[in-house]
């Protein structure tokens, strides 16, 4: 679908705050000229323009350049009000990410699945950090994940998705921060990620009381991964997505309080952990028994135990990328780690 110009998104707003039906909006004022958009995703973007600020007509024209929308500007007048300069950002137009989101929506079957009879015992985290895919083929340590969900059933089960799932964050090799890295086969990754996560959620369902996928940032990945994980959220009813654009996140079950970050600011140390965790969650934190942090992104194992709370930097399993081979790390080791927790206590970590 083509981007939406601001005027037609003016008018339907315009249209809405009069008191016409969304329904009469699409039809009358919208759908002749953006037919392939759904009356849903109508609704969704109605929503989203209600929330806007429509800056002044002239003022933008003067520098919008095609596929970018004009979203604040600064302007100089003169003694008689008339504007003499202006200094205008620009953005991709939301409409090209609700048109992304769309194609998922609109090209994902809604699955269900029954899980087995029996009452859940303990929890599963499934933290597989730093994939990278499409760098390595992590077939063995799958097939080993999937042992491990598949022996008992689960009160719980946590998957963690993001944290650099992806090598690139777009077709032309750049990671999040536009730095331009290794070029990455795209299509690719996204086929070895739906191939790995549907098999985990598919076992996962079928083995716990409850499952939660949370969307956790990564620096090389973050726009591409919250588009994977908006697929498995309409793919996945059953699930319970945290798909939150935030740095910092945390679990909470039964005493046992598991942080979630990738690390990679520079306010990232063992010490600063602890403190933005303890601020952020002081509910969860205070509440809980036992409390650790699980960071990424340094691809090598290592933790800290400060003052009771255990800080693990988790391993990645996979190929010696570029910049881990510039920073050094070429001889750590390539394992994922999974932890097995029971009420208010870690039981097991395995190394897959």
């Amino acid at each position: 679908m083509s981007v939406i110009d601001i005027e037609t998104k003016k008018r339907c707003v315009d249209a809405y705050n009069e008191g016409r039906p969304p329904k009469e909006i699409y039809l009358q004022l919208f759908h002749d000229d953006y037919p392939t958009a759904s009356y849903e995703s109508f609704k969704r973007r109605l929503r989203s323009w209600r929330k806007q600020d429509y800056p002044d007509r002239k003022t933008l024209d003067s520098g919008t350049y095609e596929g970018f929308t004009a979203h604040n500007a600064t302007v100089q007048v003169n003694s008689k009000g008339e504007i003499t300069q202006a200094w205008i950002k620009q953005t991709l137009d939301d409409g090209q990410w609700d048109a992304l989101l769309d194609a998922i929506r609109e090209n994902t079957e809604p699955v269900r699945i029954e899980p087995v009879t029996g009452d859940g015992i303990g929890m599963l985290e499934i933290p597989l950090f730093d994939m990278h895919l499409p760098l390595s083929d992590h077939t063995k340590s799958i097939g080993q994940l999937l042992d491990i969900i598949g022996r008992q059933k689960w009160e719980e089960i946590n998957v963690v998705i993001g944290q650099d799932l992806f090598h690139n964050d777009d077709m032309r090799g750049r990671t999040a921060s536009g730095r331009v890295i290794e070029k990455a086969d795209i299509p690719e990754a996204w086929e070895m990620a739906r191939t790995i996560w549907y098999s985990v959620i598919d076992a996962s369902l079928r083995q716990a009381e409850r499952v939660n996928l949370i969307y956790s940032i990564g620096n090389h990945d973050e726009s591409l991964a919250w588009c994977f994980v908006q697929m498995l959220k309409d793919h996945y009813p059953q699930v319970h997505v945290d798909d939150r654009f935030k740095q910092r996140k945390c679990i909470y079950w039964n005493g046992c309080f598991i942080g979630l970050t990738h690390g990679h600011y520079a306010r990232s140390k063992v010490h600063d952990l602890r403190g933005q965790f303890t601020i952020e969650f002081p509910e969860e934190f205070s509440y809980a028994i036992v409390r650790e942090i699980h960071a990424g992104h340094l691809h090598r194992e290592g933790e800290g135990d400060l003052y009771g709370v255990m800080i693990r930097r988790l391993f990645r399993n996979g190929e010696t990328d570029r910049w881990s081979e510039d920073e050094g790390y070429v001889g750590a080791h390539k394992r994922f780690m999974v932890f097995e927790w029971m009420p208010g206590c870690l039981k097991a970590v395995y190394y897959i």
